[in-house]
């Protein structure tokens, strides 16, 4: 490394988890834990971010989440001002929050919970949630999860897809980590929990499993090789390298994706269908209201806070792109939620103020300013000038979409249950 050595940059992700948490655990009675996607062996100093997710108790309002987002855009741009060795692990503030009940809750058990780490909290809950994922059998929402997740990212490397972001003195090594462990990995995980019937707890491993088991083994050891040295290989700086190294990967996507299909035991999936169709067909197939309601909700919790570390944060910390990504996150936070109101109310022609009329529950001037900004800001193209400026005026509004999309899931849950007691 330039300047610090791996074991040197690896103790940052510590130090932030511990900083992120410590805040939390003062500024909210209702904290319980901190976890992050992926085992701790699969984040790359230097290279990483993490990826958090808010645990907190049963009691926890919709009052009490938007005190706990405000409070993680609070620590967060703290952190980046004191100490900007740990850019790279800040790229954002944690990306969900759930209380144990709902983490628990075996009707909505998500693929994802195989892959957290508890980096800070009560172990009891963590414990019995790693043992009901280990205990469930693998079904069509794992299917739909890692089928979807595997065909996303069947593609050769797309150039210019990840740009590097607050990376420092690792930057030049970004080219081969992206190709490894973002494009690469991810996808191949989610082949390896389909190949297996099981979901893994991280890349390291289910990788591992592949190459043990006779799949994609010359494609795995080339990216275990390549981070077994924090990529110091003629690849990092030779452009004919690069592209065979690309194509070798994506040879080993083009030899899992028919083992993938004749895998498939639960969906109803076109066997005889290309790449292409197949993500189509998965993308547009009917899927539980209520569960994608849910779900959505629990990413909206965490989200205003985010929008204020970014407008504020000092120079030295580039928030050009990130602001392109929240973009993203806006446009699945809106649309997508009254569409599932929709679905839940039996009728697509609902604007989004009839969804709320139909739940009863009544849109206050706020509720009503939220909304258009919101819908606004969904309809604007990444390279929109207005577009951080938008999301200034978002920390303040955002709070009031969300507050109301929580009073209509739990009032979609309440007529749920009526109909299904």
């Amino acid at each position: 490394m330039t300047s610090m050595t791996q074991d040197e940059l690896r103790t940052h992700f510590q130090a932030v988890a511990s900083t992120v948490a410590e805040g939390l655990s003062k500024g909210s009675s209702h904290f319980v834990g901190l976890v992050a996607k992926w085992e701790k062996r699969d984040l790359i100093p230097g290279l990483s971010d993490l990826d958090f997710r808010v645990i907190c108790d049963d009691d926890t309002t919709a009052d009490d989440w938007v005190a706990i987002d405000r409070l993680t855009g609070q620590i967060h741009l703290e952190m980046v001002r004191a100490h900007p060795e740990w850019n790279r692990i800040n790229e954002h503030t944690a990306g969900a929050g759930l209380t144990v009940s709902e983490a628990l809750d075996g009707r909505l058990s998500n693929p994802e919970y195989a892959v957290w780490t508890l980096w800070w909290g009560r172990q009891d809950w963590f414990d019995r949630l790693k043992a009901q994922s280990a205990a469930r059998e693998f079904d069509a929402t794992d299917e739909q999860h890692h089928l979807s997740k595997f065909l996303h990212y069947y593609s050769p490397y797309i150039h210019g897809i990840d740009p590097p972001v607050n990376l420092g003195p690792s930057e030049p090594k970004y080219a081969l980590h992206s190709r490894c462990w973002h494009y690469f990995a991810p996808p191949v995980l989610s082949a390896a929990a389909i190949l297996a019937r099981k979901n893994f707890p991280g890349k390291w491993e289910g990788l591992t499993w592949l190459r043990d088991n006779g799949y994609v083994a010359e494609q795995v050891d080339a990216v275990f090789q390549q981070v077994d040295v924090h990529y110091d290989t003629p690849e990092q700086t030779d452009a004919r390298r690069l592209k065979a190294f690309e194509e070798l990967l994506f040879s080993g996507f083009e030899h899992l994706f028919p083992l993938l299909v004749k895998s498939i035991e639960h969906l109803d999936i076109d066997r005889p269908a290309d790449p292409a169709e197949l993500k189509g067909r998965l993308a547009s197939s009917e899927t539980d209201p209520l569960a994608s309601l849910i779900e959505n909700v629990r990413y909206a919790r965490i989200r205003a806070g985010r929008y204020y570390f970014y407008v504020n944060a000092p120079e030295h910390f580039d928030v050009s792109r990130l602001f392109y990504y929240e973009l993203i996150w806006i446009k699945k936070l809106t649309g997508p939620i009254i569409a599932n109101l929709r679905m839940l109310l039996g009728d697509q022609s609902l604007s989004p103020q009839q969804c709320f009329d139909r739940l009863g529950l009544r849109l206050e001037d706020l509720h009503r300013r939220a909304l258009d900004h919101l819908w606004d800001l969904a309809s604007r193209p990444g390279d929109d000038v207005a577009v951080p400026g938008l999301f200034e005026s978002a920390v303040g509004l955002f709070p009031h979409y969300y507050r109301l999309i929580e009073q209509a899931l739990d009032r979609a849950t309440g007529m749920s249950e009526a109909l299904c007691p």
